[in-house]
């Protein structure tokens, strides 16, 4: 890939990568695709369940093709097919390395059915052993219960933080249930979205938007500083202004031109 071609927004689909990107030359991908469980043109534009799978399975086979050896793959999906895309990730040639399950704020849930409180993200590999994960840098204070001191009476790998808990730093699990705040509440989704509050922002709030600090804290474990995120589902932008603030480089397709117009807003707002 050219040096030149860094932090770029095609108003493209996901299939133009074949040409723009070079096979091998990718350090990560960040996806947020359609899930095919809601009743709106972008997640139903296919007829069957069978017809939308090969879809997946051909976009997973060229992010496949796109990335480095040692390079990652990060993709969102709701319960009802996260199964599935497990099987395409692994005939696709990807090793698993963890389904993490992150807690979400959005919906009024159902008087007839448990409300839908969870979204898978599939974390996978090229290689088994060799890829890139800074655990350093995604360390999770935690709260603890004994703190201990030592013979001094000094607190012993625990201090005190800002709001005078009790804290230590922990390796971060799998369940992540503390970086969701109620959707429409997100600053994000606020620095382009119409509201009572900012009336005269152009856009209509994004159905599908994750929290920008679940997206950091996949990039921030598996790239490193001037290396190349892909996103082939755009959306609202939130994979740019990640790597704009974590100084990594991004490239993301997004069909949709409206779209493309609030990822610019929102990299000049935020």
């Amino acid at each position: 890939m050219d040096m030149t071609d860094r932090n770029v927004v095609y108003n493209k689909s996901w299939e133009e990568a074949e040409k723009i990107l070079e096979d091998n030359s990718i350090d990560m991908f960040f996806c947020d695709p359609p899930y095919y469980i809601s009743n709106n043109s972008w997640d139903k534009q296919w007829q069957t369940k069978e017809e939308f799978f090969a879809w997946t399975t051909r976009w997973i086979e060229l992010a496949y093709k796109k990335l480095k050896q040692t390079g990652s793959i990060y993709i969102c999906i709701s319960w009802q097919y996260s199964g599935k895309f497990q099987e395409i990730l692994e005939e696709t040639g990807f090793n698993i390395q963890n389904r993490i399950t992150w807690k979400r704020d959005k919906g009024r849930g159902s008087k007839t059915n448990f409300k839908n409180m969870n979204e898978d993200i599939w974390f996978a590999t090229k290689d088994d052993k060799e890829h890139t994960f800074n655990i350093k840098d995604i360390m999770i204070e935690k709260e603890v219960i004994a703190p201990y001191r030592d013979e001094n009476g000094q607190p012993k790998d625990w201090w005190e933080n800002s709001e005078g808990k009790k804290v230590r730093l922990t390796y971060p699990g799998n369940i992540w249930i503390d970086l969701c705040v109620p959707y429409w509440s997100m600053h994000e989704v606020r620095s382009y979205a119409k509201s009572k509050r900012e009336p005269d922002n152009k856009f209509q709030k994004h159905p599908t938007q994750k929290p920008k600090k679940l997206v950091k804290r996949c990039i921030a474990a598996s790239s490193n500083e001037n290396e190349v995120i892909v996103d082939f589902f755009g959306g609202s932008g939130t994979t740019a202004i990640a790597c704009k603030e974590l100084n990594r480089r991004y490239i993301l397709f997004e069909r949709d031109n409206e779209y493309c117009q609030m990822i610019e807003t929102r990299l000049e707002k935020e």
